[in-house]
């Protein structure tokens, strides 16, 4: 084939190459109808190379509109995939093309020719000629030194597209560190970290899951874990949506993260040996990796993934798991770059957020003991006062009820002063059980701690109350579980609490009732106890007054002193324990204690 005008030509290419006003795949393409023209080619298209992947990834054609248009053509295969493994010019009939070369047809050859700068590939270009033979010499010189502008145009796409690339990357960084920066709640933290490396128009991961470690349980609990399918693009300057439930496949992928709990050791798991050995971890082929953790792979699958420790000062706290099981497309290094240094603002956001709950907790902690404080000195002083008082009230008040006995044995019977000797005996009987209420609510209780048994101390304190349960014909229906584990409590004081709720069940039931008694192991704090629940077939406690009746002095009895449950409350948060109260669906009410074996 004849060339015309090669400085003509050549002039042409420089002033392609050296347009500015343009963007270089648009110069590209100029430059290839350029060629196509110059050399009477039915096509000619440009693929730029990948070295990390070994990929062509993106082709640049005169058979097509406005690209680039993204390819993938390992090296070795086809036309242009084994000129770019050999770096060597190439011939071959259009048999030998990959599926992803683009062709007019009925060309009678592809020739395929390197790109290099320096020693590095950076492209390949393909000319689709409809003649056989090879180019003259001149035409050889003259397409050698429009390869070298092409070469020079690949060049800056690329330090182009890097630069880009890193400008990207660094204003992600610090928006996402400022984001980061504005919330001290973990929860809010964590959403944030996760929707930022799965959410937007061009995700960096298909998934991604957080990891916490426990240091003195030696476990990795999960987090939060989020998809890009349900992550919607989060403007970091606003609050992330709260999950409700029903997100569908997010909820679940979600659950089965926190559901997760990996021991802390390298030997049996990746996200372990990441966090141990304080590196990040490239895993291909995870099932191939060591250690391989097989149930952790049939639960999330073991597509190409990336482990990033959560590293705070000289502390690791947790991990980062993102991997693209949905695409299935492999990690670049640029994205593991951008992980790492993602990673180290996330490790330190977390442990500013780890360190400011601790501090809110102590200081939460600190104004409750400053409270309790100050209510036992308010209680010590009652206590002194309740003191004197009973001492100075009882004296009378025995001379008052011995007198009021005296007198009814003078007088007739169901006479009127029989009557009126009658209320003032019941009266000073109530005046005196008044005063040794508030007398045993103010001081302060002294446990002598013993090893208890939970099913003896209900037999003991049924007995104490047999004959007013009897006088109503209350049936007892008891349910006590046997070789319940004893604990350590103070079986006087418990032994009190029991009475007055059987007491007071007894008073709110009509005769007749039922006082259902179950004992049960169960846990408390994450800690073994014992439960009992006391139910009755009363009326039950009505809704607006349920929360209040273990404050002191509160009653819906006519003639009680409203100290009776507020001592039982305090008897059983002495213990460590718990005590509540609900009414049953079927009528009456039903008190719950929670005792921890160990105090």
């Amino acid at each position: 084939m004849a060339v015309q005008d090669h400085f003509g030509i050549v002039s042409s290419a420089i002033r392609i190459a050296n347009t500015p006003d343009r963007p270089h795949h648009e110069r590209l393409k100029s430059l290839a109808h350029l060629m196509a023209e110059a050399f009477h080619c039915a096509s000619v298209t440009f693929f730029i190379s990948d070295g990390e992947t070994r990929l062509l990834t993106q082709q640049i054609s005169t058979l097509f509109p406005d690209g680039p248009f993204p390819s993938n053509i390992p090296f070795g295969t086809g036309i242009a995939g084994r000129c770019a493994a050999t770096a060597r010019h190439l011939r071959r009939g259009v048999t030998a093309l990959y599926k992803d070369e683009p062709c007019v047809g009925n060309e009678r050859q592809i020739a395929a020719y390197p790109l290099t700068e320096g020693d590095r590939l950076i492209g390949v270009v393909s000319l689709g000629s409809q003649r056989p033979g090879t180019l003259t010499d001149d035409e050889e010189e003259l397409l050698q030194v429009i390869l070298i502008v092409a070469a020079g145009i690949i060049r800056c796409l690329k330090q182009f597209e890097e630069t880009d690339r890193r400008i990207r990357e660094l204003s992600f960084l610090n928006r996402i560190s400022n984001a980061m920066l504005s919330t001290i709640r973990l929860n809010r933290l964590i959403r944030l970290i996760l929707s930022s490396l799965t959410s937007g128009p061009t995700p960096l991961f298909d998934r991604a899951m957080l990891f916490l470690a426990n240091e003195r349980s030696k476990v990795l609990q999960g987090m939060m874990g989020m998809t890009c399918l349900e992550t919607p693009a989060i403007p970091l300057d606003e609050e992330p949506p709260v999950a409700t439930g029903d997100e569908g496949p997010m909820a679940e992928f979600d659950s089965l993260v926190k559901a997760t709990r990996l021991p802390l050791d390298g030997t049996r798991n990746l996200i372990s040996r990441a966090v141990l050995d304080r590196t990040v971890i490239l895993a291909e082929r995870p099932s191939r990796e060591q250690p391989v953790d097989r149930p952790f792979l049939r639960r999330f699958g073991s597509a190409p993934c990336a482990i990033a420790p959560l590293i705070a000062g000289e502390r690791v706290i947790g991990a980062i798991f993102v991997d693209n099981q949905l695409s299935g497309r492999p990690i670049p290094s640029d994205e593991i770059n951008l992980l790492q240094l993602f990673t180290n603002q996330a490790g330190m956001a977390i442990e500013n957020s780890i360190l400011f709950n601790r501090l809110e907790d102590t200081n939460r902690n600190l104004h409750e003991t400053q409270e309790r404080l100050l209510q036992e000195e308010k209680l010590a002083d009652i206590g002194k006062m309740a003191a004197t008082i009973t001492h100075e009230l009882k004296t009378p008040l025995v001379s008052i009820g011995g007198f009021a006995a005296r007198l009814k044995k003078r007088v007739a019977a169901e006479s009127e002063e029989w009557q009126h000797a009658d209320l003032i005996q019941r009266e000073v009987l109530q005046l005196e059980k008044l005063l040794s209420d508030i007398l045993v609510f103010s001081k302060k209780t002294t446990i002598c701690y013993t090893r208890c048994s939970i099913n003896k101390i209900l037999e003991d304190a049924l007995g104490v109350v047999a004959m007013p349960l009897e006088e109503k014909r209350i049936r007892i229906e008891k349910r006590l579980t046997t070789r319940l584990s004893s604990f350590l409590g103070d079986c006087q004081h418990l032994r009190h609490v029991f009475i007055n709720l059987f007491s007071n069940a007894n008073e709110v039931m009509d005769p007749g009732g039922t006082l259902t008694i179950e004992t049960s192991p169960t846990l408390l704090n994450g800690n073994r106890a014992v439960a009992v629940k006391v139910s009755d077939t009363g009326s039950g406690i009505p809704l607006d007054v349920i929360h209040t009746i273990f404050n002191p002095f509160f009653t819906t009895k006519e003639t009680g002193t409203g100290l009776g449950l507020a001592i039982s409350h305090r008897i059983i948060t002495n213990h460590g324990g718990r005590i509540t109260v609900a009414n049953r669906p079927e009528g009456g009410a039903e008190f719950t204690v929670t005792i921890p074996l160990k105090p």
